[in-house]
């Protein structure tokens, strides 16, 4: 009877990992660095589609001082810088070096995975998060 068991309990632990993997379509990286332009300070992230193929960036443009709504929109990148050949079931991990934090962190990235719906946050602003949607 254990042995059924452990066998049942191995078998949803697969079927389980297995729809994991494939509800990981998207995944986000964000630049580990935070830009100041004259009106905003400015964050990116890319976004990997692994089952196209494709890559996208994600601009958030916020403000700590004002009561502007924070702003981000996503665009798709070209395709001439060459693209990964993956599929949902890679994992993927970004190297990136250390950043000095300043006073405009934390900002956080979120993705669903399955869709690739991005938000935007910045607790220390008045617009806070912003939703952004791959075209």
């Amino acid at each position: 009877m254990r042995g059924k068991v452990a066998s049942g309990l191995i078998a949803n632990l697969a079927v389980t990992a297995l729809a994991a993997a494939e509800g990981s379509r998207y995944e986000i990286f964000p630049e580990p660095d935070v830009r100041k332009t004259s009106a905003n300070w400015v964050n990116s992230a890319y976004v990997v589609d692994k089952r196209d193929n494709q890559f996208w960036i994600c601009t958030a443009r916020y403000n700590l001082s004002s009561n502007e709504a924070n702003k981000g929109d996503c665009t798709k990148l070209s395709s001439d810088i060459g693209r990964p050949a993956v599929s949902e079931n890679y994992t993927v991990r970004a190297i990136v070096g250390s950043v000095p934090y300043g006073a405009f962190l934390p900002v956080v990235w979120f993705i669903e995975p399955a869709t690739g719906d991005v938000q935007f946050c910045a607790p220390r602003t008045p617009g806070v998060c912003v939703r952004m949607s791959l075209p």
